[in-house]
């Protein structure tokens, strides 16, 4: 019937023109109109009529296609959910929803633990082997001969410190430095730089050197003075104590220990254990003392300048006056056997006093200070 009409356009009726009919009819009123239409369209009667019956309208077909899209089986379809568990299964801002495998959220970097206190024990450890090593190393190379090991002459103990010294300093470097890398350490090993080289404070930090030495001695007096046995003499104990106890001992004190604690504790409690670390390591306790503050120093200026050169220069002018006085004789000898007269000694300790104040002030100021923008730094 909708056929019919969309094709004739129009329809007779009885008694009058012809009528233009609306294209969407029912069908109850298109079929009075297909009837008196029939002859106009040339087509059999009835023919439109069944046509039109056969033929649904098409509004109602674009009814049929819509219904037809849809599920056949209601009972499939998923039920609406809830808001509440629409909401619960968003996901959260930067988050995942919920019942989805979670991802492992990136976890910050992990802090270094090297160096700990067994740390430190260990590379001790490492050193105290590599002087047993470095001492049957020099037997072995015919340093001395195994008969006069009881018996050596200053020269024979000169020769035998310097070979074992050698092997020992070696062995100890690279020791800690593979042990280090096994635990993971960071930093860097020494740092040099010819900037370094300032006469003005290498002068103000022989003069420290010197006052502390005053300061001390009431503390060193107390302690049994070194023997020239323990050394010897010539010239291969000035190669061992002037050249390769300083070149090797800042290597491993001020390069090494130091700059791994800085990593992990900050440049103060660097300092202070790099120092402690290298009074202990010279065994012998009248020297344990001296050589704690003489390290604090030695440490300062390394710090300071940023070099270990003038650490160096500075380490091998205190060991090279140490070794003169110990072949004058005078090794054992404090400030107050050489200066008789009271008041000439009380004023020179006071004043080596009052250096030693004002200097560990700026010290301990700039040490602060510089502790203070390197946790800035790496905050930032």
């Amino acid at each position: 019937m909708i056929i019919f009409v969309r094709k004739c356009g129009f329809a007779r009726t009885a008694g009058g023109p012809a009528v233009r009919r609306p294209a969407f009819e029912t069908a109850s009123g298109a079929q009075d109109a297909g009837r008196s239409g029939e002859a106009v369209c040339g087509r059999k009667p009835g023919a439109a009529v069944r046509s039109a019956a056969a033929e649904p309208p098409r509004m109602f077909q674009k009814t049929e296609l819509m219904t037809e899209n849809r599920n056949p089986n209601p009972a499939a379809e998923p039920a609406p959910q809830p808001q509440e568990r629409r909401d619960a299964q968003a996901p959260a801002p930067g988050g995942t929803p919920e019942g989805a495998p979670e991802t492992a959220a990136p976890q910050p970097p992990k802090r270094h633990s090297f160096p700990n206190a067994g740390d430190l024990l260990a590379m001790l450890g490492i050193f105290l082997v590599a002087q047993v090593v470095g001492g049957f190393a020099a037997l072995l190379c015919g340093a001395v001969p195994f008969s006069r090991v009881g018996a050596m002459t200053p020269a024979e103990t000169g020769k035998l410190l310097a070979v074992s010294g050698a092997v020992a300093y070696v062995l100890t470097f690279c020791g800690i430095v593979g042990y280090r890398r096994m635990r993971g350490g960071r930093g860097r090993i020494a740092r040099f730089s010819v900037r370094g080289l300032d006469p003005v404070l290498l002068l103000w930090g022989l003069v420290f050197l010197l006052a502390a030495g005053v300061v001390l001695e009431p503390l060193l007096a107390l302690l049994p003075a070194p023997s020239m046995q323990n050394y010897g003499t010539g010239l291969w104990t000035i190669v061992a104590v002037v050249l390769f106890a300083p070149v090797f001992e800042e290597l491993i004190c001020r390069g090494l220990v130091l700059e791994s604690l800085r990593t992990r504790y900050g440049v103060v409690a660097a300092w202070l254990l790099s120092s402690l670390f290298f009074g202990v390591i010279l065994l012998l306790p009248q020297l344990v003392v001296n050589a704690f503050f003489v390290g604090l120093i030695l440490a300062y200026i390394y710090i300071r300048t940023d070099s270990l050169w003038p650490a160096m220069i500075l380490h091998a002018v205190n060991n090279g006056v140490a070794y003169l006085m110990m072949t004058l004789g005078c090794g054992s000898f404090l400030l107050s056997d050489l200066v008789p007269d009271r008041t000439v000694y009380t004023i020179l300790y006071v004043v080596s006093a009052a250096v030693c104040a004002a200097s560990g002030v700026m010290v301990w100021r700039t040490l602060r200070e510089l502790g203070r923008r390197e946790k800035k730094r790496d905050e930032a």
